[in-house]
């Protein structure tokens, strides 16, 4: 069990290591600095920080426009083995401890389940559901583009490298499956042609809403249900022992996607017509065909070359990932709406976050024992009363402003 006492080690560890300038696409810090034995949810918090950090690593990452100084000895030191080695020390328990019950979960559920029957019923599912229920919460909100704005920063944990984590499950040998694979991720990087590649139509979208857009800077405001959701997939596809339940992610997320992008791209289209939306539309369309590489070129003849276990480790993925998808999607609309609760009562207002300097963690548990009138930033949203942001859903997190550290 990696205890609070550990996550304070860990993060003493890698404190220093985003200031002085450093880019953020470097910064590796955690939240270690709060009472973590007293506060579970910061606690539960700073674990899933460790273990996105230990995912992160795997990452060869460049700052956009160039870093001041040595670019060779700062790659040199942000990689150093022996930096990096007491964060990757604790990710197998992390996993256990965070994600592991999820996915026995997920197992439990697809035992006895057919995968052929259960993708139809997928598919089926998702040509006559309703719209996005974050998209339909949305057309009635008068803070609409600050909750656009939060879930583009929740989602950027992800999405800024979007595929790299599917990458790492491509490689090896696995038989034909594998060339499906690889032709479905060669479509996420834009078939090698930089302007299209996913995580850079992501940033167009980001940038639309005045947001930051280099990867991981919008590290510090990730809530803890965004976080769960990053770590699930990427425990999933830095694990080869998952190979099957990758298959299961890449079945549900791809169908799944086919809808809500769609959802996205009208809305946008509506509501925010000057902003570059081509993010959503390619998913739209490309995802139609990736579900059905995924039915009938990967999963099928795993299946049928394997046996029928692999079927049922595929249905276990897909779950996993509806259950992960939904956990994310819930809390995103209870902070909305809470969010929305404050503003109609006087006490919060909309406000673009101000990454420049790192304020103090927050969490509902930790508010309630500040000042109620004290402002706490959440999120992408705006800035929140304590007295107020106690009240919200246990998995959310924001910050006090960084003068508050003196």
């Amino acid at each position: 069990m990696i205890e609070a006492a550990d996550i304070a080690r860990i993060g003493r560890h890698l404190a220093g290591r985003g200031e002085s300038g450093e880019p953020a696409i470097w910064d590796v810090r955690i939240d270690a600095e709060g009472d973590l034995a007293d506060d579970a949810a910061l606690l539960a918090h700073a674990r899933h920080q460790t273990l996105m950090r230990a995912y992160q690593s795997r990452y060869a990452l460049l700052p956009t426009n160039g870093a001041a100084g040595n670019a060779v000895e700062q790659l040199r030191r942000r990689y150093e083995p022996r930096t990096l080695a007491l964060v990757e020390a604790t990710r197998t328990c992390l996993e256990d401890l965070l994600i592991t019950p999820a996915i026995e979960h997920a197992r439990a559920a697809a035992l006895g389940v057919d995968w052929a029957a259960y993708a139809d019923t997928l598919l089926k599912a998702v040509r006559v559901a309703p719209e996005n229920p974050f998209v339909a919460f949305l057309r009635t909100s008068p803070q609409r583009e600050d909750h656009y704005r939060n879930f583009l920063l929740q989602a950027s944990a992800d999405l800024l490298a979007e595929a790299s984590a599917s990458a790492l499950g491509v490689i090896g040998e696995f038989g034909p499956a594998q060339s499906a694979l690889f032709r479905i991720l060669i479509d996420e990087f834009g078939y090698g042609v930089h302007d299209r590649k996913h995580s850079v139509l992501y940033r167009a979208v980001m940038r639309g809403f005045g947001l930051p857009d280099e990867y991981n800077a919008c590290w510090p405001l990730f809530d803890t249900a965004a976080l769960r959701l990053h770590n699930t997939i990427h425990c999933l596809f830095q694990n080869p022992r998952y190979l099957f339940l990758q298959i299961g992610f890449l079945l549900h997320a791809e169908t799944a996607y086919q809808r809500s992008t769609r959802d996205h791209f009208r809305y946008l289209a509506k509501f925010h017509p000057e902003v570059d939306a081509r993010y959503f539309g390619e998913h739209a369309h490309i995802d139609l065909h990736h579900t059905r590489m995924v039915i009938e070129e990967v999963a099928a003849p795993l299946v049928a070359t394997h046996g029928p276990e692999v079927g049922v480790e595929i249905v276990a993925g897909a779950e996993l990932t509806r259950q992960a998808f939904a956990q994310a999607g819930d809390q995103m609309l209870a902070v909305s709406r809470a969010f929305d609760t404050a503003v109609e009562q006087g006490r919060a207002q909309s406000q673009r976050p101000d990454l420049s300097g790192q304020g103090l963690p927050a969490t509902p548990s930790s508010a309630a024992r500040l000042d109620p009138a004290a402002m706490i930033q959440v999120g992408g949203l705006g800035l929140v009363e304590a007295g107020v942001f106690a009240a919200f859903p246990r998995d959310a997190f924001g910050r006090l402003p960084a003068e508050a550290r003196s």
